[in-house]
């Protein structure tokens, strides 16, 4: 399953949030990081894989997450993302 959304944010921010979002229990989809680069980070969680990669896209950032199965706390990351300052 894959979900996208454009935000305000930095590509180097949208990675430094999902590390922390990701790697947080409470987040409801923690897992742990096993591949990074620039504009994507990859995490393993007992749900499966699940990949994030930020692009800039005009004045945007095209954040894509892609995982196997559909859990609602991917949405809600992407919801902050996209409320979030920029400069976070």
């Amino acid at each position: 399953m894959t979900r996208e959304a454009l935000v305000p944010l930095s590509p180097e921010e949208v990675i430094d949030l999902a590390k922390r979002y990701f790697s947080d229990a409470s987040s409801g989809y923690s897992g742990s990081l096993v591949e990074e680069g620039e504009g994507y980070a990859r995490f393993h969680t007992f749900r499966g894989h699940l990949a994030i990669s930020a692009r800039r896209d005009g004045e945007r950032t095209r954040v894509r997450c892609s995982t196997l199965r559909y859990h609602p706390s991917i949405g809600q990351f992407l919801l902050q993302l996209e409320s979030a300052p920029s400069g976070s």
